[in-house]
């Protein structure tokens, strides 16, 4: 067990560990770690021997966490974000905007013209040239995770069911539309009787991390045989011509554009979707994070997003 004090070399065996969990194995994470494999096990070793437990199966049948050490790898990355908070904190009191600014965004939003991401990070950018940035771009149950395990201090994107210990705030509206594409049989019908025929025996294309029936009303009474943990998942069931689904209608354009697809019944189905930012309640954030935080919910406003 290690010691209530822990010295720098246990905090570097723990970033060795993390960094090999990461990496999905002791050979690829080489590489971030800039040593051998036989080292970097040698260190895996050395923190099982402290920790007086096996984290993780290591051979020919390949690499594996057990259950205890993700239950250290985990604990790892909190006490990490904390170290980084101090620090963060600290550097904060003395009104300079240096340290770490770390983030999820929802997957594929770079296609949304009108976000205000793009601009607040512009912004925060030119402010703040020191601060070292981290980006993730996560399906929205991934986010939420991240936020509340304190491995990003704030995620973006679309969360139709709120989980406790967490806060949102609604900074913009998506618009969602039920696309098809080329070789589908709804493909620019217009005839509202023949699209409510054939939407009956239409495979949908569902998204694993909504509940569709409440958020997509239209789902209900259609069958489905697929789905995709994220946007760019969706977009693939419906460019082979046998499903429709909901995409963001900026993100489907560059299909629109091409004539790949269009929106089901000229758009009839579409249907608007906030845009929200999610953070830990309770979580003190330091100037870095809250500086990119202000600017982010400023061009939403100014925007006329919210």
């Amino acid at each position: 067990m290690l010691p209530p004090s822990l010295s720098k070399a246990d905090l570097h065996l723990l970033y060795v560990f993390t960094s090999v969990v990461e990496a999905r194995g002791f050979s690829a994470a080489q590489i971030e770690l800039n040593v051998s494999p036989s080292t970097i096990s040698r260190q895996v070793s050395d923190l099982e021997i402290r920790l007086g437990m096996k984290l993780c199966q290591r051979g020919r049948s390949g690499f594996r966490v057990t259950e205890k050490g993700d239950l250290v790898y985990r604990s790892a990355q909190r006490l990490f974000a904390s170290i980084r908070e101090f620090s963060e904190t600290v550097d904060g009191s003395r009104k300079q905007l240096v340290g770490n600014l770390s983030v999820a965004v929802v997957d594929n939003w770079v296609f949304n013209a009108v976000s205000p991401f793009s601009s607040a990070l512009k912004e925060f950018v030119d402010l703040a040239p020191e601060v070292a940035i981290e980006l993730f771009s996560l399906a929205p149950d991934d986010i939420e995770m991240a936020v509340q395990d304190a491995r990003v201090s704030f995620g973006i994107g679309v969360f139709h069911r709120h989980k406790p210990g967490l806060i949102y705030e609604t900074i913009g509206i998506e618009r969602m539309g039920l696309f098809c594409a080329t070789g589908h049989p709804l493909f620019g019908e217009r005839d509202n009787s023949k699209i409510s025929e054939v939407l009956k025996m239409s495979q949908y294309a569902k998204r694993a991390y909504l509940k569709e029936r409440d958020v997509a009303p239209i789902s209900r009474g259609l069958q489905t045989n697929a789905n995709a943990h994220q946007i760019e998942g969706i977009a693939y069931l419906i460019l082979t011509g046998r499903y429709i689904g909901y995409l963001p209608e900026q993100f489907a354009n560059v299909w629109v554009k091409e004539g790949k697809m269009l929106p089901v019944g000229e758009g009839q189905f579409d249907q608007p979707s906030e845009l929200k930012l999610v953070k830990k309640r309770g979580a003190e954030h330091n100037l870095v994070v809250k500086t990119f935080e202000d600017l982010v919910l400023a061009f939403s406003v100014q925007q006329n997003l919210v």
